[in-house]
């Protein structure tokens, strides 16, 4: 019987404008009142997913800087955090974003203030809620410096086409780094082993469930460990291929509220 269940945010709980609608929201709240622990498990930083809560508003257990951090909500200590110091890899990326001054990197810290470096253009790549969110973080110009410290996550922002280049800079240099894509724009870049499926598997043994009282609702290729792990694999009719191959059930789109559709039929059927 699932116990919990896992959601992502972009792409899953928020529709294609970003926003959380009435049934999504109500359908969360309904879980949570049958005695089912939802969480947030986001790409997001800190800032991201409490903002989620906000949005919610209901106090959960929340995943966030693509698995490494996991908190009990706003309030209190980290259940469990995953920094990585590795300036020496993280140096090659930033040459590559002043080689490529379109380009822009987010740094999550553990304190929970980010660090942004790009130009004021990237508001054409970014989605608007990652705009505002960055806009709002500590701005360096100076990231060789701003960067040599604990992060738990660095996202490179560019065009797909940059991304791929991108990613041929972390193959050859950055073997201490996990990278997954987070959308067209985005990858994530987390110490190596740290990822939503590693952070839901630690969560879940906090709470002492396992993977088959567990669901997992995504879209993206950052969401596949988190799916694998668990026992009801949910992938949104606008997922990637790469969820639909593992997934057990597929919800509609989440423009069509597709997690609503999930948490109704687990409650329906006492999956």
């Amino acid at each position: 019987m699932i116990k919990l269940i896992a959601i992502d945010l972009d792409g899953t709980l928020y529709n294609s404008q970003h926003q959380l609608t009435k049934r999504g929201r109500e359908a969360v709240h309904k879980a949570k009142a049958a005695g089912i622990q939802p969480v947030i498990v986001t790409g997001r930083g800190r800032r991201g997913a409490e903002n989620a809560l906000e949005s919610l508003g209901l106090e959960l257990p929340y995943i966030c800087s693509a698995g490494a951090l996991v908190r009990p909500g706003r309030e209190g200590d980290a259940w469990h955090s995953w920094p990585f110091h590795a300036h020496d890899e993280i140096s090659h990326v930033i040459a590559f974003c002043r080689a490529n001054p379109e380009t822009g990197l987010i740094g999550e810290t553990p304190e929970g203030t980010p660090l942004w470096f790009g130009p004021d253009s990237m508001n054409e790549v970014m989605d608007p809620l990652t705009f505002k969110e960055a806009f709002r973080s500590r701005r360096t110009y100076q990231p060789e410096t701003d960067f040599d410290r604990p992060l738990l996550k660095v996202t490179i922002v560019a065009e797909p086409g940059l991304l791929a280049q991108a990613e041929n800079i972390l193959r050859e240099h950055c073997p201490s780094l996990h990278y997954t894509y987070a959308g067209m724009q985005y990858i994530d870049l987390t110490a190596e082993g740290v990822n939503k499926g590693t952070a839901l598997q630690a969560l879940a043994e906090q709470l002492g469930l396992y993977p088959d009282q567990i669901a997992a609702i995504g879209d993206q290729c950052i969401d596949l460990k988190m799916l694998q792990y668990a026992g009801l694999p949910v992938a949104m009719q606008n997922a990637v291929p790469e969820l639909k191959d593992v997934a057990e059930w597929i919800a509609p789109s989440n423009d069509e509220d597709g997690v609503a559709w999930v948490i109704e039929k687990i409650l329906e059927t006492r999956y």
